[in-house]
């Protein structure tokens, strides 16, 4: 794989990369270059975080980087997380590390603990030493990375914190490149604002787009119209049943002829076409039966000009993403304990 192959393979999919340079002379260094993605363990995982993040993760690796997968079980903690229980977010996760196994992570990607880090002095010293170079203004405005308000500092000091934990993470790890949804962005750039400061070498920071939400809304604010599992409807989580998805779906926000804010056509846009190379959309007969679209590009316009039926749409990539969620459904079969025992920590009481 020559170094432009390598860089093509990390931005497949990628928003936004600072910065593009920095990453090429990264890849053309040589060597085995460090990267991660940080996740707080935090209930059902939905298939924006299975599908988008552990395509990304497996990139990374064929792409020839040692890839970390963080799960933050002390970040989740202090973001009151599965009610702020410690053993219960370290049960999700373990079910998420089955998840990105089911969803073919490579064996090669390293799984890492925040509660592995936390024993050490000299990680404290670096979160402190973030704290000692950013203002607290700073800190406040990285508080989205945590899905919070910057005025929600005001009711758990220990929020203030969080921001700082995240940039000690990657220093701690000797990382090179910081990878993310854009609502991790804050995070990151809060990095390589103080790395100089501090004598720390610089990371390249990737940001892959956040899957919206099936509710809709989402076009004016992405990082509040995001799937999560917090709204149920809203989010396909990849441990659905295929009747689920289906149901889901069905009643997405889809309008004819509409491909902003559309989350339907964003699922075929982030996920399906990365992972498929084409959608087909089984059509009766009297309609102009099924039709296979080699681009999202293709399918988008074909949409947009109402050629093409909500209700087939949906029909398609409900058919398609089930496809995709097969593997999950028969790994949980083969491997059911942390599945049941999330599904027990989050059952009504």
């Amino acid at each position: 794989m020559t170094a432009e192959d390598r860089l093509d393979l990390v931005l497949r999919g990628a928003e936004e990369v600072v910065t593009r340079d920095e990453l090429r002379a990264l890849l053309e260094k040589g060597g085995t270059p460090r990267a991660y993605v940080g996740l707080e363990p935090s209930g059902l995982m939905h298939v924006g975080t299975g599908l988008i993040v552990g395509q990304k993760i497996a990139d990374l690796v064929q792409a020839g980087f040692h890839a970390i997968v963080f799960l933050a079980d002390w970040h989740a903690y202090i973001n009151d997380k599965l009610g702020g229980d410690l053993a219960a977010i370290r049960t999700c996760a373990e079910y998420f590390r089955d998840g990105f196994r089911a969803l073919g992570v490579p064996d090669q990607a390293e799984f890492l603990y925040a509660n592995e880090f936390v024993t050490h002095p000299e990680y404290w010293q670096k979160v402190i030493s973030v704290s000692k170079a950013s203002t607290v203004a700073r800190i406040r405005r990285a508080l989205t990375i945590m899905g919070r308000k910057e005025e929600e500092a005001d009711l758990d000091a220990s929020k203030l914190i969080y921001p700082a934990m995240q940039v000690a993470d990657i220093s701690w790890m000797n990382l090179d490149l910081a990878y993310g949804g854009m609502d991790q962005r804050h995070a990151h750039m809060l990095y390589r604002d103080v790395a100089p400061k501090l004598g720390w070498k610089q990371v390249v920071a990737l940001h892959t787009p956040l899957l919206p939400g099936l509710e809709g809304g989402g076009r004016m604010d992405p990082v509040a119209g995001k799937m999560s599992k917090s709204k149920p409807d809203s989010s396909i989580l990849i441990n659905d049943p295929p009747t689920e998805v289906e149901r889901k779906i069905g009643k997405a926000f889809c309008p004819p002829n509409g491909t902003d804010d559309n989350p339907v056509l964003g699922i075929a846009k982030l996920i399906l076409f990365p992972r498929r190379g084409s959608l087909t959309i089984p059509r009766d007969a009297s309609f102009g039966g099924d039709v296979t679209f080699r681009s999202y590009a293709e399918l988008a316009g074909v949409y947009g000009k109402g050629e093409l039926h909500p209700k087939d749409l949906k029909a398609g990539v409900a058919a398609a993403l089930n496809e995709e969620l097969a593997p999950v459904h028969r790994y949980f079969e083969a491997h059911p304990a942390n599945l049941q025992a999330m599904r027990a920590l989050i059952a009504p009481r």
